[in-house]
């Protein structure tokens, strides 16, 4: 399978949403304020013109506040291993 530039297998959107790597995920809303809540980081992805399958992970993401970069790709593994 070939892969985009997301990182992500080009098959279904579960498929897909496995792939994808949480570090993608951290360098997608770099430059977001911590403490931010899920909608802040939803905003900073649509800002910096994230792929939609970022933006549909972080729609999953518990509606909570993330201290760190850290924090988001620790929620993003957690969210991964439930795919």
């Amino acid at each position: 399978m070939v892969r985009n530039m997301a990182g992500m297998k080009e098959s279904g959107a579960s498929s897909a949403m496995q792939e994808l790597d949480p570090q993608i995920i951290a360098v997608q809303i770099s430059g977001v304020d911590y403490p931010a809540s899920k909608q802040d980081l939803i905003e900073r992805a649509k800002f910096t013109d994230s792929p939609q399958m970022v933006i549909d992970v972080l729609n999953q993401f518990e509606d909570r506040d993330y201290k760190s970069q850290e924090d988001v790709k620790s929620e993003a593994e957690k969210l991964m291993k439930r795919i």
